[in-house]
C-alpha cells in the first residue's frame, strides 16, 4: 500500500510540474500554431483563439480544468490542428507500442543470455567480447548509432529501408523490414545494461556456499545455474527494469524522428517544437504513468523472488 501511495504522489507531482513547466516554454503557443494560414499580427483573432482553448483564464483555473478533464478522458485539442488529443493518440499508439515491446523483449531476452554466457565463461575471449560490446552499447549515443545503421544497412548494403512505416497487417514483410533498425537501436542500451548486471549478479551468486554445496552433491551445472543461482541473481537485475523501460520509452522520441516513424514519440517531439500544450501535457503524464507502473511491477516481482523483501503494512 505504501508503494502505491508513493506512486500516486509522484504522479500528482508529475502532473503539477508538467503543467506549469509547459507554461514556461518561450514564445506564444497560439502564435506558433497560427503561423500557417492566418495573420498572426491580428490580435482580435489571437485573443479569440486563446479564449477558445481557455488560455485567457488564470493559470490555477486552467490547471484545475485540465486535471479534471484529463482524468475524465478529455485530453483537450491540439493547438495546431484542432484535433482531439485522444484521437491523435489512438492513431499513433499502435506504432509506438510495436516498437516499444519489440525493443523491450529484445533487450531483455538477449541481455539475459549474453550476461549468463559471459558469467559462465568468465575471463574467456567470449566474456571479453561480450563485455566490450556491452560497454560500447552503453557509450554510443542513440542518434549516432541510428546514423551508422542507416548508412550500413540502407545505403551501403541496401537490404533495409532507411525510414518510413507500414502497418503489420497491411504488409507484414515490409513492416518487419522497416521496424528492424529502429527496434535494434532502441534495444541496444537496455541490452547492454541488462547483460552487465546479469553478469555481475550471477558471478556474485555462483561464489556462495550453497552453490558449492549443490555442485558437491553432483548436480549438473545447468541444474545448479537454473534451479539455485538464477533466481537469486535476478533480484538485483530487476532494479534496472524501470530504467530500461523508461529509457526505451524516452528513446522513441529520437528514433521515431530519425526513422520518420509516425508514432507517439514523433508526435510529442513535434508538439514540443510547436509549443502544443495539450499534447505535451498528455504525453508527459502518460509516459510518467508507464514508468511508475513498471516500478510497481518491479516491487511486486521482488516479493515473488525473495520473500525477505516483502513488506506487510
Amino acid at each position: 500500500m505504501f508503494r502505491l501511495f508513493y506512486a500516486v504522489i509522484l504522479l500528482l507531482g508529475t502532473i503539477i510540474i508538467t503543467f506549469f513547466m509547459t507554461r514556461l516554454l518561450p514564445g506564444d503557443p497560439i502564435r506558433a500554431a497560427m503561423q500557417q494560414g492566418f495573420d498572426i499580427n491580428d490580435e482580435a483573432i489571437i485573443q479569440e483563439v486563446r479564449a477558445q482553448f481557455g488560455l485567457d483564464r488564470p493559470v490555477h483555473i486552467q490547471f484545475a480544468m485540465w486535471t479534471k478533464d484529463f482524468f475524465t478522458g478529455n485530453w483537450g485539442k491540439s493547438l495546431g490542428s484542432g484535433q482531439k488529443v485522444t484521437d491523435m493518440f489512438m492513431q499513433r499508439v499502435s506504432v509506438t507500442l510495436e516498437l516499444f515491446f519489440l525493443s523491450l523483449c529484445l533487450s531483455w531476452f538477449f541481455g539475459v543470455i549474453f550476461g549468463v554466457v559471459s558469467a559462465l565463461k568468465r575471463n574467456s575471449m567470449l566474456d571479453f567480447t561480450i563485455t566490450g560490446v556491452s560497454v560500447a552499447g552503453l557509450s554510443i549515443p542513440v542518434f549516432w548509432e541510428a546514423i551508422i545503421f542507416i548508412y550500413v544497412f540502407a545505403v551501403w548494403w541496401q537490404i533495409l529501408p532507411p525510414s518510413g512505416y507500414v502497418p503489420f497487417f497491411e504488409d507484414p514483410i515490409m513492416n518487419l523490414k522497416m521496424v528492424a533498425m529502429p527496434t535494434v537501436v532502441m534495444a541496444t542500451h537496455g541490452m547492454a545494461a541488462v547483460a552487465r548486471y546479469v553478469r555481475a549478479s550471477l558471478l556474485e551468486v555462483v561464489n556462495q556456499d550453497y552453490i558449492r554445496t549443490a555442485r558437491a552433491k553432483g548436480l549438473r551445472e545447468r541444474a545448479v545455474i537454473i534451479s539455485h543461482a538464477f533466481k537469486p541473481a535476478a533480484i538485483p537485475v530487476l532494479t534496472i527494469f524501470g530504467g530500461t523501460f523508461g529509457g526505451i520509452l524516452g528513446g522513441s522520441f529520437i528514433i521515431e524522428l530519425m526513422f520518420a516513424i509516425p508514432g507517439l514519440g514523433r508526435m510529442g517531439l513535434d508538439a514540443i517544437f510547436a509549443r502544443d500544450f495539450p499534447i505535451i501535457q498528455a504525453m508527459a503524464v502518460l509516459g510518467s504513468s508507464c514508468v511508475l507502473i513498471a516500478n510497481l511491477i518491479t516491487d511486486i516481482a521482488y516479493g515473488w523472488l525473495d520473500p525477505r523483501v516483502r513488506v506487510y503494512k
